[in-house]
């Protein structure tokens, strides 16, 4: 949220920051700095070699190690996720205990089924009263696909075939709305934030066809959602590998805002009051799903 740097006519150096707040801050004890007498310092190839793995394995996303296997089935909703899902893999992450996930998915000809367990103080709680906004506000849950298995893996930017769909509680009742920002189909919808003062997407829709289903309990929810397959233009079968998220956002107390966002595999998630950033699909952050019998 900005800053500056200011070295004073007397030689004194200051620093400003803050986001509610403004801090004048001086810095002090750089007399003391001096510099240490020695030997040069010598790389030999072995050390650049061993820097240069290093680097590489840090930075490696944790994307590339990921996968969810998402099984053929049917499925009943009872608000059991592990019962309703047995048998899948379930998909535990977090960034805080008290606000842990577990997630699953499963498909059939029809419909891809998913699933979130979610722990939270305030269950539940959206403050949006546009459906399109409600990841900004408060409690979501999230799925972003890859529908286009030919898309380069390493965009930065979304592509045709990427989409989000998020499922929030919009005044009391589940909605869902998929966000592509490339469309075939155009349902346009322009966001802006501080930062960014215009962000189209090609297509923003409230997504009418899908069973949602909220169990709410102390501390607590689970959702389920049926979706049918052609609104995510999504044709899988045994063995047809794609990439994607889950996620969910978490609201303050007051519900009015979302204040931490979470996610099994895109980390690069810490951004919040912003409106385009915290919308913005990022591929190259997603993991493999694979479509099992």
């Amino acid at each position: 949220f900005g800053g500056s740097t200011t070295l004073t006519t007397t030689g004194a150096l200051h620093f400003q920051t803050g986001k509610t707040a403004f801090w004048n801050v001086q810095v002090t004890g750089l007399e003391s700095v001096k510099t240490i007498s020695g030997s040069a310092i010598t790389f030999a190839a072995e050390d650049v070699k061993l820097a240069q793995g290093m680097r590489e394995q840090l930075l490696k996303p944790k994307s590339a190690e990921q996968k969810l296997a998402i099984k053929h089935a049917a499925v009943n909703f009872t608000g059991d996720l592990g019962a309703d899902f047995a048998g899948a893999q379930i998909l535990q992450f977090k960034k805080q205990d008290d606000a842990a996930v577990r997630a699953a998915a499963a498909w059939d000809d029809k419909t891809l089924y998913l699933a979130w367990e979610v722990k939270d103080a305030t269950p539940w709680i959206n403050g949006a009263t546009d459906p399109f906004m409600m990841y900004l506000a408060g409690d979501t849950v999230d799925f972003q696909l890859a529908s286009d298995p030919k898309a380069d893996a390493n965009r930065s930017e979304a592509a045709l075939g990427d989409l989000r769909l998020s499922i929030g509680n919009l005044q009391g009742k589940p909605a869902a709305v998929v966000y592509r920002k490339v469309a075939a189909e155009k349902h346009p919808h322009v966001f802006s934030s501080g930062v960014i003062k215009e962000y189209p997407m090609d297509s923003v829709t409230v997504l009418g066809s899908a069973r949602i289903q909220v169990t709410k309990r102390d501390k607590g929810y689970t959702i389920e959602a049926a979706i049918p397959l052609a609104d995510l233009s999504l044709q899988p079968k045994a063995g047809l590998a794609l990439k994607g998220d889950i996620g969910v956002t978490h609201g303050g107390t007051d519900g009015q805002r979302t204040r931490l966002r979470s996610y099994w595999s895109n980390q690069n998630t810490g951004i919040v009051d912003d409106a385009v950033f915290e919308l913005q699909l990022q591929p190259k952050n997603w993991s493999a799903l694979e479509f099992q019998k």
